[in-house]
């Protein structure tokens, strides 16, 4: 297994995390979401993410299930709404969180998005309040600008902002430009969602590439080379980056096998060229 620090911790994280959108919203599939994640830990996939707003708290509670007995095995994120951002807001979100998850403290603790009604140094004044309390040990955010995380960092006072969550995949390649160098500067891991491109019909942006496009046939034909298939090879893409770790979500153990097969080899250079001329940071 591939693991990355965490920050400018002492701590190592699995570079593949497991994400968890869309869990917890169909009982029908509870059970292979619980196989699926369990089989993930099992295979050194212990990074598990997570969220208040998935399925309304119902991906805490599956998750919940999934590592009852299994909780010093797993490193565990989770993230408050933007909506719940004021300073008891905050307080009373992780608090929620703890008791839906049944654990005693969240590993990593994200702001999901910038909030447009409260304040950052109420939200990061509550995050630091809770791992002064030891109920989160490390603080992160979710798409957040260069800008919001130096004033994360500002209010969080001596509390390091340690993860900045943000989408990242061949057809989306802008934190390139200026959040991932800030990122690598400052010690703050880069956790990648969606490295396989956004759904299209949920977020009205460019999604992976489709069958039968230039850029899908591209990747084809790299892993065919491997004997790796195209989820595979961009998913290996996108770990090539130093500081950055990503959470592709996977629903059933076949989707976890196939993560697990995106490690243990490298891209060449002329694999890298090819992607590099085809899924350009100014095109994506």
């Amino acid at each position: 297994m591939l693991y990355r620090r965490l920050g400018n911790t002492d701590v190592s994280i699995s570079a593949i995390g497991q994400g968890t959108w869309k869990f917890g919203e169909d009982k029908n599939k509870e059970k292979d979401e619980i196989e699926a994640l369990r089989y993930g830990i099992a295979n050194g996939l212990t990074l598990i993410d997570t969220a208040e707003e998935y399925g309304n708290g119902g991906a805490e509670r599956i998750v919940s299930k999934a590592i009852q007995d299994i909780r010093n095995d797993v490193f565990l994120v989770t993230k408050v709404s933007a909506k719940n951002c004021s300073y008891k807001g905050v307080l009373r979100a992780a608090e929620a969180s703890l008791e839906r998850l049944k654990i005693s403290h969240i590993d990593l603790y994200l702001q999901h998005w910038p909030s447009q009604q409260h304040d950052l140094s109420e939200t990061m004044g509550a995050m630091a309040e809770l791992v002064s309390r030891g109920l989160v040990k490390y603080v992160g955010v979710s798409n957040f600008s260069t800008q919001l995380m130096q004033e994360a960092q500002y209010h969080l006072g001596s509390v390091p902002l340690v993860c900045n969550q943000v989408a990242y995949h061949l057809n989306d390649r802008s934190i390139e430009n200026q959040i991932l160098p800030f990122a690598k500067k400052n010690g703050v891991t880069i956790m990648g969602y969606s490295p396989f491109g956004y759904a299209p019909h949920v977020f009205g942006m460019k999604g992976f590439p489709p069958v039968g496009s230039h850029g899908r046939m591209v990747l084809e034909l790299i892993g065919a080379k491997h004997g790796k298939t195209v989820y595979q090879v961009a998913l290996n893409w996108v770990l090539r980056q130093e500081g950055l770790v990503t959470i592709p979500k996977a629903a059933n153990k076949a989707h976890i096998f196939d993560n697990l097969s995106a490690i243990g080899w490298e891209l060449d250079k002329d694999d890298l060229s090819q992607i590099e001329s085809n899924f350009t940071i100014d095109n994506a």
